[in-house]
């Protein structure tokens, strides 16, 4: 970078040579100053503010049967709302509880809590309130938040809804109120406890397609409707939902020995459930919810009928198509995608439960999962044996294969007890940027492209939410200096809870480290991840990826540390990456440069607080800010399209100096491509 920066006269010709630019006569101060500094330094900072895209928010998540008993072991994973990015994982306790601290970007005001486990609500938004998300799942009284996410109703294409002939005459049950809830459910709930659920949980998991997982459950000598034995009474009870339409439940009878072969053999069809929504996502229902819908003779068959996406403003309409018991009604053409019921039978429970796939199997008009667990309800009888077994497959056994409380389609380690999920900052697939100015203690143009650094972090987690192994990936994306630096982090723990850190690349001789892989001589743990910028390009000669319209030089290869911990080590504890992520010059180690407020390493030239534009006062905890409260470094958590050479942030994301000057209030999303939020010219952009 060409930079002009005010600083003393009396800075010498070494330091020049130190600085960050080639050409040294572009560092000498000149009349007037740098415009784009002159516009920074104007700003006025609330003296709390760190330049901080991103803040810690606390979440207290929790999973209840509708006894109001804990579901433990359940997988919650939370979504940016509506920007549907995945934030953060972990575990439900013993206790159904959840309760852990993730980082989370600024602008982000609402997440989508998303459970994948049946017997929960497939998706519950929350609003962040004062930094934390407080929410509790399922119970005898579910929690609704308010907020009702607009289901996926996408235009069904010419031919893919039935014809009116193609259905029979439609009977009601009764009245419902405004969310589909019909005003005939038993006054009772049935009681759906967590190991009936871990059954269903275990045989149609969440975005498992049976096809491949349970394919036996397709046979089509199975039976997917009801045979009554002896006359009964019949029920159906509610237990899940997760589909993104509005679904109505209807069932019809016929002779066993004499199947409907097509819709209008059925004689009607009678709503049971107009509405298959849960409370508070388009719906009024609550797991346990059930139906009599009636008296059956003997050798009386039940067929049942999910009419897709039939519910709208109260009515009950015809929908996209429906589903029947039998796959010969159905309506894909090829045979062997038909089957849209499964029936199962527990008979610990005496429960034949009915699971079905509600959108077409031949992807129309939307793709289609097939997990079958899109509407799931279960039948019982009385006599409670009335109901024939005969030909229909039983239920799975809830797996836990290493025993560490997180069955085995949940967990992403289920023959490892020391691991069960991982979290990801920012997420699998994509990275989190850290821009830096190079010339601390005195001060840059601000183009924040000295050394820019893109990074992921991967949490293993056990099933107590304790971090057991790190994953850290790391590659340089640009370097607008003339001298090398380094990289690298420190974690607020002591050096001896880690045992191992591998695939660090230090090439200069300057780094001495432990025999654990961290930084010798350290009061907290440091991991350095490389000590030369320069050498982890592919090629160089003077700037990197800064120049506009420069040819753009690919990283050598993405940097992969994997850090183990001699024990587990609470989140908590550990708080959130990248931790303390500091540069350094590679022949000068102890002149680290921070984010703002974050403290220097052990080996941190503390001589330099105070120098230069630098007004570091660890009496006041403050660090590396300038008088102004202006920063060095910045953490984004997504990848950051930095300013090209000499071109300041302010000048470049147009937004920026009204964030600052709100202490991040106004405009926190000041960095994404947004309408009127960039000059685009001044974006670096190679070729």
């Amino acid at each position: 970078m060409r930079t002009r920066f005010y600083q003393l006269l009396t800075v010498t010709f070494a330091l020049l040579l130190n600085a960050c630019a080639p050409d040294i006569v572009d560092l000498v101060p000149t009349p007037g100053g740098n415009t784009s500094n002159t516009k920074m330094e104007k700003l006025n900072i609330p003296a709390n503010f760190n330049f901080t895209t991103s803040g810690e928010v606390k979440f207290d998540i929790g999973t209840f049967d509708n006894a109001d008993k804990a579901i433990k072991g359940v997988v919650i994973s939370v979504y940016s709302y509506p920007e549907d990015k995945l934030l953060l994982k972990g575990i439900t306790s013993t206790t159904g509880m959840l309760s852990i601290s993730q980082k989370i970007p600024t602008y982000v005001k609402q997440v989508a809590i998303r459970p994948n486990y049946i017997g929960l609500p497939a998706q519950v938004i929350v609003e962040i309130a004062n930094n934390k998300v407080q929410l509790n799942l399922g119970g005898k009284n579910p929690q609704v938040t308010g907020y009702v996410v607009e289901r996926n109703m996408p235009v069904a294409p010419s031919g893919a809804r039935a014809t009116a002939q193609d259905y029979p005459p439609i009977s009601y049950m009764g009245s419902w109120d405004s969310n589909g809830v019909p005003k005939y459910l038993e006054s009772t709930r049935d009681a759906v406890s967590w190991s009936f659920l871990e059954k269903i949980n275990a045989s149609v998991p969440e975005g498992q397609p049976v096809p491949s997982a349970h394919p036996d459950f397709l046979n089509t000598a199975n039976r997917n409707y009801l045979v009554i034995k002896e006359q009964s009474d019949v029920w159906i009870t509610f237990v899940h939902e997760g589909a993104g339409w509005q679904n109505t439940l209807g069932y019809y009878t016929f002779d066993p020995a004499a199947p409907p072969t097509k819709p209008t053999d059925i004689s009607k069809i009678n709503i049971i459930f107009p509405n298959v929504s849960y409370k508070g996502d388009g719906g009024g229902l609550v797991t346990g919810d059930k139906v009599k819908i009636g008296r059956f003779n003997a050798n009386t068959a039940i067929g049942f009928v999910l009419l897709a996406n039939a519910y709208s403003n109260g009515t009950v309409g015809k929908g996209y198509y429906a589903h029947y018991s039998q796959d010969a009604l159905n309506i894909e053409t090829v045979s062997n995608l038909r089957r849209h019921l499964i029936v199962l039978n527990d008979p610990e429970t005496n429960r034949m439960v009915l699971a079905f796939e509600d959108v077409s199997r031949q992807n129309t008009p939307i793709n289609c999962d097939n997990d079958f667990n899109d509407a799931i309800f279960f039948a019982t009888s009385n006599p409670v044996k009335a109901i024939a077994t005969d030909n229909v497959p039983v239920v799975d056994t809830a797996t836990d294969t290493d025993g560490d409380g997180v069955g085995d389609t949940r967990d992403e380690y289920p023959k490892d007890p020391a691991r069960a999920v991982n979290n990801y900052t920012p997420t699998k697939n994509t990275y989190s940027t850290l821009a830096y100015e190079d010339l601390w203690p005195f001060q840059g143009d601000y183009d924040l492209n000295d050394l820019v650094v893109n990074y992921q972090f991967q949490e293993v987690l056990n099933a107590s939410n304790q971090v057991v192994e790190m994953k850290v990936k790391a590659y340089v994306k640009a370097i607008g200096a003339s001298f090398p630096s380094g990289w690298g982090f420190q974690m607020p723990i002591d050096p001896s809870l880690v045992k191992s850190v591998t695939g660090a690349q230090l090439t200069e001789g300057k780094i001495k480290t432990s025999a654990n892989g961290t930084e010798a001589e350290q009061k907290y743990a440091v991991v350095i991840a490389f000590d030369n910028a320069f050498k982890r390009m592919k090629s160089y000669n003077g700037f990197v990826n800064t120049t506009q319209g420069s040819t753009i030089i690919a990283p050598k290869d993405t940097l992969n540390l994997n850090i183990v911990f001699t024990s587990p080590v609470n989140k908590a504890t550990l708080g959130n990456a990248p931790f303390n992520p500091f540069s350094f010059k590679s022949d000068e180690r102890g002149k680290e440069i921070h984010l703002p407020n974050m403290v220097p390493t052990s080996k941190g030239d503390v001589a330099l607080f105070g120098t230069g534009n630098d007004q570091t006062q660890p009496t006041k905890s403050i660090y590396y800010k300038t008088a102004k409260g202006l920063p060095w470094a910045l953490d984004f958590t997504s990848e950051f399209r930095y300013p090209a050479e000499t071109q300041a942030i302010i000048d470049t994301y147009l937004k920026f100096g009204q964030w600052a000057e709100s202490g991040g209030v106004s405009f926190p999303d000041w960095y994404l491509q947004k309408t009127g939020y960039t000059d685009e010219t001044k974006v670096f952009s190679g070729k």
